[in-house]
């Protein structure tokens, strides 16, 4: 298994400063925080594949391990598109009605 470790851990430093910067922008209502929250969502996807790839490589955990760790990170993942949808995607496209 090639060493993926550097870059899985470089996404995820990203998107967390993408997140953290969003939250913060959120809270001051500036009117691009939509925009960077939803690019946030992008970009930890990356690494939320790159993490699933070192999951189901790895010799070193067990199929049951595995497969817990596999739903978690998915299941989280299902959370925050719920939030997205749900709270913030009409703030970053718009209305489109008009």
């Amino acid at each position: 298994m090639k060493n993926w470790h550097t870059q899985t851990l470089q996404a995820f430093y990203f998107s967390l400063m993408f997140y953290i910067g969003a939250t913060i922008l959120l809270l001051l209502k500036a009117s691009i925080a939509p925009i960077l929250f939803s690019f946030s969502l992008l970009v930890s996807m990356i690494w939320v594949f790159l993490v699933l790839r070192e999951i189901l490589l790895s010799t070193r955990i067990t199929n049951l391990e595995r497969l817990i760790l596999v739903f978690f990170i998915i299941l989280l993942n299902i959370f925050s598109g719920i939030v997205y949808f749900l709270l913030l995607r009409k703030k970053v496209i718009g209305d489109l009605n008009n």
